[in-house]
C-alpha cells in the first residue's frame, strides 16, 4: 500500500469517527448549549493531548511564529468552523444543511486553483461534482422540515465551510515543521480558547451535565477530537486540500450505516443510490493526479 493510499485511509477513518458526532452532540444539548459543548469538548481534548505528549515523551514546543500559525489553524478549523456548523445547521432543514456541507469540496477546489494557480485535473473536478450529486440524492431522501431561518443559517454554514477550506490550506504552514501530535495538541488548545467569547455570548450552562452528556462527551473528546483530528491532520501531509475535503462527503454515508447498525433505522433504495454515487465520486476525486510542472 503506497503512502498516498495510507493517508487517504487515515482521513477517511477520521470521517468515520466524525459521522457519529452529530448524534453525540444532539444527545448533549439537553444540559449544554452548542458553544458550551464546544468549549468543554475541546478543553477536555486539550488535557488528553497533553497527557499523550507526556506519556510519549513529546516535548516539542513551537517557536513564536510557529505558535501563531498553529493558533490560526485552531481558530479556523475548531472555533470558527464548529461554531458556524452548530448554529448554521440548527437553523436549517437537514436536507438543506447536507447540500451546503456537500458543496465544501467544490469551494476548496476553487481556492486551490486561486492559491496554487493551477487548473484542477478534469477527473478530480468530475469526482467532486459527482460526490455532490450523491449528497443531493441523500438530502432529498430526508425531511425538509426543521428550518427556522434558511437564509441566515445558509450564510453561517457557508462561512463555516470557508473557514474549513482555509484551515486545510493553513495546515501547510506547519506540516513538516512540527509533528502531527504537537500541531494537533496546540491547535486544540487555541481552538478551545476561541470558544470562550462564544460561550459568554451564549450564556453559561445553568445545570450540570447529565450522564448521557458525559458519555457523549467521552466519544466527542476521544473519538472525534483526539483520534479524528490526529488521523485527519496526518492525512493532510500527503493530500491536496480539495482531496482531503472531498472525503468529508463520506460523513453522511457513514452516518447512514451507523444509524442502521446502532439505531436499527431502515435505509431506503434512494439512500443506497446516493451513498454509492458519493463513494464513486470520492474514488474519482482522490485519484493521484499527474505530476505538475
Amino acid at each position: 500500500m503506497d503512502s498516498r493510499t495510507t493517508h487517504i485511509l487515515a482521513a477517511g477513518a477520521a470521517c468515520l469517527l466524525w459521522s457519529g458526532s452529530l448524534i453525540a452532540s444532539k444527545l448533549s444539548y439537553d444540559t449544554l448549549g452548542p458553544m458550551s459543548l464546544g468549549l468543554i469538548r475541546f478543553a477536555l481534548a486539550t488535557v488528553a493531548f497533553f497527557a499523550v505528549c507526556l506519556v510519549t515523551g513529546e516535548r516539542q514546543v513551537p517557536d513564536a511564529r510557529g505558535m501563531a500559525q498553529i493558533a490560526l489553524t485552531g481558530i479556523l478549523g475548531t472555533s470558527l468552523y464548529f461554531a458556524a456548523e452548530n448554529y448554521g445547521i440548527s437553523m436549517l432543514p437537514t436536507s438543506t444543511g447536507s447540500l451546503i456541507v456537500g458543496s465544501f469540496p467544490a469551494m476548496t477546489l476553487v481556492l486551490e486553483c486561486l492559491i496554487d494557480k493551477v487548473r484542477p485535473h478534469p477527473l478530480k473536478t468530475a469526482g467532486i461534482a459527482l460526490a455532490f450529486v450523491g449528497v443531493a440524492v441523500l438530502a432529498l431522501s430526508e425531511s425538509s422540515e426543521g428550518g427556522t431561518d434558511v437564509l441566515l443559517g445558509s450564510l453561517i454554514l457557508m462561512f463555516g465551510g470557508l473557514c474549513w477550506s482555509l484551515y486545510n490550506f493553513a495546515m501547510r504552514l506547519v506540516m513538516g515543521t512540527y509533528s502531527t501530535l504537537t500541531i494537533t495538541t496546540w491547535q486544540t488548545l487555541f481552538g478551545a480558547l476561541g470558544f470562550i467569547p462564544f460561550v459568554l455570548w451564549e450564556g453559561l450552562p445553568t445545570s450540570l451535565p447529565s450522564p448521557t452528556t458525559w458519555a457523549s462527551l467521552a466519544y466527542l473528546v476521544i473519538g472525534c477530537t483526539v483520534a479524528g483530528f490526529m488521523l485527519y491532520n496526518w492525512g493532510l501531509e500527503d493530500l491536496e486540500p480539495s482531496t482531503a475535503t472531498s472525503l468529508s462527503n463520506l460523513i453522511p454515508v457513514f452516518g447512514l450505516l451507523l444509524a442502521a447498525l446502532i439505531l436499527h433505522e431502515q435505509i431506503s433504495v434512494q439512500q443506497l443510490v446516493g451513498g454509492a454515487i458519493v463513494v464513486v465520486g470520492i474514488v474519482l476525486s482522490t485519484r493521484e493526479e499527474p505530476s505538475r510542472a
